[in-house]
């Protein structure tokens, strides 16, 4: 009952993410063609098919995208169902409010773990309409970096929407205070920490790929693996505790 209940909530977000990211991934690659030239020239180190796909998916605008979603999946709750009225059912419901609050986080990890998993099926079904390639083990090796960064992206609306009670005031504040954290990664006193969530998901961190070819290396940054996964532990433990102590 309750996760029926939180897939409901999130569901018409996760599907429009879904079509969404779907949406830009097919244009990349059945406009390949077309845009290649132009992506070539803005981008001189991309020489390639993969390197295309890199530049505009991987490590390009279909991330940054689904950072964004990301950050809508994490809107709802228990401020949520207070604005609509139905507060009282959910807090009548014979669980706790942390387990109220790990089945949201829980069915959010799972949807942001689905969406990861778009880019590169579907490229990889979709290139030889265009008579290109990728091998699914390339993209495959994204998923990781995409669940992992897109769940700690998640858990900074998932807290703000515990705080505030209005959803676009959370959608607000976290988007703005996910800004100001890219934007404070790249100081030069923080750059050496790796902690820049793009950076991460794009596998740019902890020499995962060959910075010339984009090709696997066989590296994997454990350090920033750790950390983004840490916070995202955080972040959700943090949101559990200003539940419990909420007047509601």
């Amino acid at each position: 009952m309750l996760w029926y209940k939180v897939w409901r909530e999130s569901s018409l977000r996760f599907l429009i993410s879904a079509l969404a990211i779907a949406g830009v991934c097919l244009v990349r690659v059945l406009f390949e063609p077309r845009l290649f030239p132009g992506v070539a020239q803005e981008a001189p180190a991309v020489h390639n098919y993969i390197q295309y796909l890199y530049w505009t998916i991987f490590g390009g605008a279909a991330r940054g995208l689904f950072q964004l979603c990301c950050l809508l999946l994490g809107l709802g709750g228990l401020q949520r169902d207070r604005n609509q009225n139905s507060l009282a059912f959910t807090l009548a419901l014979p669980v706790s409010r942390p387990r109220l609050v790990v089945t949201r986080a829980a069915v959010g990890f799972v949807q942001v773990f689905a969406l990861s998993l778009l880019a590169p099926f579907l490229i990889w079904a979709t290139s030889p309409i265009v008579h290109q390639s990728m091998p699914l083990s390339y993209g495959l090796g994204f998923i990781p970096y995409w669940t992992i960064g897109g769940f700690f992206t998640f858990g900074v609306t998932f807290l703000c929407s515990v705080i505030f009670t209005s959803e676009y005031t959370a959608l607000a504040v976290g988007y703005l205070s996910y800004v100001f954290y890219l934007a404070a990664c790249r100081l030069p006193r923080l750059r050496p920490y790796s902690m820049h969530a793009a950076d991460f998901m794009s596998a740019r961190l902890g020499r995962a790929l060959n910075p010339h070819t984009l090709l696997w290396t066989g590296n994997i940054p454990f350090a920033p693996i750790a950390g983004f996964t840490l916070a995202a532990i955080i972040l959700i433990a943090a949101s559990t505790f200003v539940t419990m102590r909420q007047d509601l």
